[in-house]
């Protein structure tokens, strides 16, 4: 019976401010995609971190970030010498201020709808101890009964042990939990190695070979989880 579901933070419940990536690109190369292009290509940003964490299982999260927008911008046929006069422009500006700052669209509402049929509700995330502060700004932390932050935790996913510690804030049992996130190696993987059912986000239908469940976005997998809920 489920009892809990976890989210991922970044690329999951929260979304890079891509008005702001546009605005970097177009200071530091002089052009810049639309939105909607920025956000198609997170596919290939992701293709980009599960190529470097094949290579290096260990590599830490702080340096992931950097290969998803290199990836992405290489998809949208950014050069080498464009590529290197943007990275440090889209570094300052994460500096200035985190760039996932963008709410998923409808997450408040859909996690209220788990959380009033009874779920526990967290997320669990890869960070630097802030991803607390960063959902509460983004009018998600009311929606949340706990998040763990590998940054305040000492641990990062994909190592099973941070979930495990979420599933002792959500007092559950593996089997008795989901857990949604947007990268294969490290949400997927993770949960399955603490024995959770992972649920991998594809909002372009572009996954159906990855061997697990999917769904659009974190709305659609909770309207799915309602829908069940209700059918007893």
């Amino acid at each position: 019976m489920l009892r809990a579901v976890l989210f991922d933070a970044g690329g999951t419940l929260i979304h890079p401010d891509y008005e702001r990536v546009r605005r970097a690109l177009e200071r530091s190369v002089g052009r810049a995609p639309a939105v909607a292009e920025l956000q198609a290509a997170e596919y290939a940003g992701r293709e980009a971190v599960e190529r470097a964490m094949a290579a290096e299982p260990a590599m830490a999260d702080g340096a992931r970030w950097q290969l998803h927008f290199a990836g992405a911008l290489a998809s949208l046929g950014f050069g080498p010498a464009e590529l290197a006069r943007a990275a440090p422009e889209i570094r300052a500006e994460h500096a200035r201020a985190n760039l996932w700052t963008v709410a998923q669209p409808g997450a408040a509402e859909a996690l209220a709808a788990l959380r009033a049929r009874g779920l526990a509700v967290g997320c669990v995330s890869n960070s630097d101890g802030t991803v607390a502060a960063l959902l509460e700004r983004a009018g998600l932390g009311g929606a949340l009964d706990f998040v763990v932050d590998s940054g305040a935790v000492g641990v990062e996913k994909p190592d099973p042990a941070i979930f495990r510690l979420a599933l002792e804030r959500a007092g559950v049992a593996a089997s008795e939990a989901l857990h949604a996130g947007d990268l294969y190696p490290v949400d997927v993987v993770g949960a399955r190695r603490a024995g959770i059912e992972p649920v991998l986000l594809d909002p372009l239908g572009r996954y159906g070979g990855r061997g697990c469940r999917t769904a659009p976005d974190v709305p659609s997998l909770c309207r799915e989880l309602v829908s069940s809920l209700d059918a007893g």
